[in-house]
């Protein structure tokens, strides 16, 4: 029961590091790199931040 915990535990911090380390990436621009572009939304939809994905609902819409 105690390596469950521990492991859940690791996993769940390892989790909320990596969320925080893609949010912290800045935003591509416009006429910026395609694979930085690729990244960045890569790395969201990893971890599941939809919101920074879609871009929807913010103006100018998408970034392409």
């Amino acid at each position: 029961m105690r390596s469950y915990v521990f492991n859940l535990l690791t996993g769940g911090t390892a989790a909320l590091v990596a969320s925080a380390a893609a949010r912290a990436l800045p935003e591509p621009t416009p006429m910026g790199s395609r694979l930085y572009l690729w990244l960045y939304r890569f790395a969201h939809l990893v971890l599941a931040n939809f919101d920074k994905v879609t871009n929807e609902g913010k103006p100018g819409g998408q970034l392409n």
